[in-house]
């Protein structure tokens, strides 16, 4: 890779020497990776990748983004929720438009399970803004939101029922979470909420 500073955001393709490069691994690594399908290649030929192939490549396999790779703009939202509430329908729109608002406005975001790792996946995908769905998990909630808050800066938006007790919204609010909405909220005033945890 040559010492000019150019910043890979700002191209659109990369080399297998720059992906096996910027995710400290050897060309050949690179190479089982596109072979096995799991990292797409324009053809193996030409031994190029596209820049938002390698980012979707490492957030799925839980690899740390290179700073390099991401627009200026570009900021990461990671989505966590109950695995009993997965087939919700509220949970199966959520990451849809969390998937839209990639496309439109330059978000990365990945979602996860509570009980899977997810403290993990917080320190190797080191997201901008925690989204987490309190329902039928509101202790692992607030596990999550006092250890994203002991770790570093992230911001977080707490998603509660709307009935829920006070006192469980005080212990969200105890915990540091920068914003609390009900399910019922509106896909609008959610989109403010998070353009708002963002200034």
């Amino acid at each position: 890779m040559t010492g000019e500073s150019i910043k890979m955001s700002e191209i659109e393709l990369l080399d297998f020497e720059q992906v096996a490069s910027l995710c400290c691994v050897s060309q050949d690594r690179v190479r089982k990776w596109v072979e096995k399908r799991c990292l797409k290649s324009l053809s193996p030929e030409t031994e190029q990748v596209r820049c938002d192939d390698l980012v979707d490549f490492l957030v799925q396999h839980n690899m740390t983004i290179p700073a390099s790779l991401l627009p200026v703009e570009a900021k990461k939202i990671l989505f966590v929720f109950s695995s009993e509430t997965l087939g919700y329908i509220y949970i199966t729109f959520l990451k849809h438009f969390f998937e839209k608002l990639r496309a439109e406005e330059n978000f990365i975001s990945d979602t996860i399970c509570f009980d899977q790792k997810v403290k993990y996946k917080i320190l190797t995908f080191v997201p901008d803004l925690i989204i987490a769905d309190t329902i039928g998990a509101h202790d692992k909630a607030l596990e999550i939101i006092n250890f994203a808050k002991k770790i570093g800066a992230f911001k977080i938006l707490a998603i509660i029922e709307k009935n829920i007790s006070p006192n469980k919204i005080a212990e969200l609010k105890a915990a540091n979470a920068d914003a609390v909405v009900t399910r019922s909220i509106r896909i609008n005033e959610l989109v403010e909420t998070i353009h708002t945890l963002f200034k």
